[in-house]
């Protein structure tokens, strides 16, 4: 169960580096040629803009090696920014598309029912039995709006989608890195199941 974690070089890398080492053997890839051919999952963290996302994405050819990596059914996770480079577009970013792994697009969140930034503990409501409500720690402004419902298993307050899965694709809007004991749980889980 080798994880591999893609260095998109916009953010502290470090803390999901640790963590992903406490569950098992892990490793960054700074280019394509970094790829161990026995990774089992890919990690596409990222904190800042969209459109530097994807840049970075398109430069280093992760997108080749993420669609490679998918067609082999292995597993892609993507928190905060990484889970949002995985959707179609931003609001963030006019014009630049996204990975276009799951549909949906990335807003600005507007509900009166958050403070903007979303900075702190928030619980998340996991549906399908995917795993027990639980707070976990988020930082930011935007959140995904996906169009098939049925790939939502995470929401906070009923409202925001914050955990999406399809097949072999996982997408975290909240940190598991930095989300104590229960963080590193639920990293395992996706990484192990």
């Amino acid at each position: 169960m080798k994880i591999g974690i893609l260095n998109l070089e916009i953010n502290n890398i470090k803390s999901i580096l640790n963590a992903s080492s406490s569950i098992s053997k892990a490793y960054l890839i700074n280019n394509i040629k970094d790829l161990q051919e026995d990774t089992s999952s890919l990690i596409l963290p990222g904190n800042g803009k969209f459109e530097h996302g994807m840049k970075n994405i398109l430069d280093k050819k992760f997108d080749v090696l993420i669609r490679n990596h998918l067609s082999n059914n292995k597993k892609l996770i993507g928190v905060c920014l990484g889970m949002q480079l995985m959707m179609s577009d931003s609001e963030e970013s006019a014009g630049v598309r996204g990975l276009n792994l799951i549909e949906g697009s990335v807003k600005i969140i507007s509900s009166k029912n958050f403070k903007i930034p979303l900075l702190g503990w928030y619980e998340i409501a996991f549906n399908k039995n995917y795993s027990e409500n639980n707070s976990f720690f988020f930082n930011n402004k935007y959140a995904a709006e996906i169009k098939d419902n049925e790939l939502e298993y995470g929401k906070i307050c009923n409202e925001l989608t914050v955990f999406v899965k399809k097949k072999n694709i996982y997408g975290l809007q909240f940190h598991p890195e930095k989300s104590s004991k229960q963080g590193l749980k639920f990293l395992r889980k996706i990484i192990e199941e």
